[in-house]
């Protein structure tokens, strides 16, 4: 089990402020940069980039400060008497670079929140966080998929696609968001999330077809044209293509005997 006893966010530095933590602690220090900073671990010089994942053990020295302007970070003192970071592959004394779409600054957020709340099972709160958090890192740094180009504005993309499945998506205004021709935007986004954005674009409709055949009362028509379909024809034919099920027969199957929520929106 892990105990965390101390938490920031968002701390900040003045620029020419160094930051000390002398060696023989009882706790690990994890540090979350939000600036460009220069560490010293020990007698090792070590450059650090914004973005950029610390793991200091109790054993070692450490100063930091920002380079070119103060110094910002996100940082947990925790203590770990059960050596349950022996379980995780994530390197201790090293700078880790992460991409932005790695939610570490909301994990620390959770934290903090958990670590003030006053809650019965604030410890187990904490522990279970910490747990997946380097949960999360572990599979980052160890998963055999590539790095993928572009990765966050292709999952801001992807988010908008199920945000909005009425909207008339074309490939090639899509790629045009991200700057990239239609053919590598493509290439990328399949690699990223293991399906062609095409079929994320009929999934996120399908998806949105089966919340409105299962919560309204709205016509065949209605839903096709909420769920960007011109035609009714063509929405049913791709409906049952996808499940296997003409509309109206997926509604009565779920439905059942329970009463059709109409739509007011």
């Amino acid at each position: 089990m892990f105990y965390t006893y101390a938490v920031g966010i968002d701390s900040r530095h003045r620029k020419g402020e160094i930051v000390c933590h002398y060696e023989k602690r009882q706790h690990y220090i994890l540090i979350y940069t939000r600036t460009t900073a220069q560490f010293q671990i020990d007698d090792e010089e070590i450059p650090v980039k914004k973005g950029t994942l610390l793991l200091i053990s109790p054993d070692k020295r450490a100063s930091y400060t920002g380079v070119w302007e103060g110094y910002c970070d996100d940082w947990i003192n925790f203590y770990d008497p059960d050596n349950q970071l022996a379980n995780f592959r994530i390197p201790i004394n090293k700078p880790v670079s992460l991409q932005e779409n790695i939610p570490v600054s909301q994990y620390m957020q959770l934290m903090m929140n958990a670590f003030h709340s006053g809650m019965a099972q604030r410890d187990n709160v904490l522990s279970q966080l910490m747990m997946a958090f380097f949960t999360l890192i572990d599979n980052y740094l160890n998963s055999s998929l590539p790095q993928i180009a572009h990765y966050q504005k292709l999952l801001e993309l992807r988010e908008e696609i199920y945000a909005f499945p009425a909207r008339p998506w074309s490939i090639q205004e899509l790629a045009d968001q991200v700057s990239l021709s239609p053919a590598y935007f493509q290439d990328l986004y399949k690699k990223a999330f293991q399906v062609s954005c095409g079929a994320d674009i009929i999934q996120s409709r399908i998806d949105q077809a089966k919340r409105m055949l299962a919560q309204t009362n709205l016509t065949m028509e209605e839903i096709a044209d909420r769920c960007g379909y011109n035609s009714p024809v063509h929405f049913s034919r791709q409906f049952r293509k996808c499940t296997g099920y003409a509309p109206s027969k997926w509604r009565e199957n779920t439905l059942g005997e329970n009463m059709v929520v109409t739509d007011h929106g």
